[in-house]
């Protein structure tokens, strides 16, 4: 497949509301978008009202020259492209609400794993939550996992830690695009990833702006791309708890430890109120699930 694909879905997600819905709505009804330049293709998509007839062709021309930039600037940067339209689109993207556009850094491969999984927790754990998610992630790599975090500071810092010191691979999905990366304090662990055959990767291009949004966004990703989640110490207000409310969407399994659990309490009643099932495994029990599972898990 060429770079039209990737110019039109950029081009179209540069339109005032337009997001990948409504851009999957409006080049599944094309037949050959490829043919058509952004100027027919929005013609349709207004045509059908997928797409607001407020927009105006110098808008439209405008996002042309953005994508072709965009494109341009990526190369430079050595930030690679993909839509879920490419063959080479990693088949555990392909979920309900997946991402249509990703970039990336690294080893896209590490999505195709047959086992997979994501530690997450705080920003600010306590010191058991800090080596909770650090050995939980090491026990994984070290048991042919790919370990899935946020790259955050805390206990996402710490699984993607865990992983490399268990000479595995970790794939950090980021709020934000990817120069430089988010938070900028992990730029050398980003590194250290990228140099460990890992990967790095977002919905957003590196002209956006962080926005609170986008975390939750990358959450669903997080969760819906493992094969189940460990979490450490979280609280009924942070960023953790979106992810374990997609694990329920998705019908992923949510691991913790008792400690995590007593340090958690007011976090782990908050997934009671929501319906949320979780599992509470002691360490052994953990590891020996984690050495036991099954690639048709």
């Amino acid at each position: 497949m060429n770079n039209s694909y990737k110019n039109i879905i950029v081009g179209l997600l540069h339109l005032k509301g337009v997001g990948r819905h409504k851009v999957k709505h409006l080049l599944e009804m094309i037949q050959d978008p490829q043919s058509l330049s952004l100027l027919e293709i929005v013609a349709i998509g207004q045509t059908f009202q997928i797409i607001s007839n407020q927009i105006k062709q110098d808008e439209i021309r405008a996002a042309v020259d953005f994508a072709n930039v965009l494109i341009y600037d990526c190369e430079q940067k050595k930030i690679n492209y993909i839509t879920y339209l490419d063959k080479d689109f990693p088949e555990s993207m392909n979920f309900n609400d997946g991402p249509i556009l990703l970039f990336y850094q690294g080893d896209l491969n590490s999505l195709n794993s047959p086992k997979r999984a994501a530690v997450i927790g705080s920003r600010q754990p306590s010191p058991t939550g800090l080596d909770f998610a650090y050995n939980a992630a090491k026990t994984l790599a070290e048991n042919d996992f790919v370990v899935i975090s946020g790259l955050a500071v805390g206990c996402d810092t710490q699984a993607h830690l865990g992983c490399l010191s268990g000479g595995g691979k970790t794939v950090a999905f980021l709020p934000s695009g990817l120069s430089p990366v988010y938070p900028h304090a992990n730029q050398f662990l980003a590194e250290k990833i990228l140099s460990q055959n890992g990967c790095l990767m977002t919905e957003y291009n590196h002209q956006e702006k962080v926005q609170p949004y986008k975390f939750i966004e990358r959450d669903r990703i997080q969760s819906a791309t493992c094969h189940f989640v460990i979490v450490s110490n979280f609280s009924p207000l942070g960023g953790t708890i979106h992810t374990l409310e997609y694990c329920q969407k998705y019908r992923k399994t949510i691991y913790a430890s008792p400690s995590i659990y007593k340090e958690s309490k007011n976090g782990f009643e908050m997934l009671n109120k929501k319906n949320i099932t979780y599992h509470i495994l002691d360490n052994s029990a953990l590891k020996k699930l984690i050495e036991n599972f099954k690639e048709n898990y």
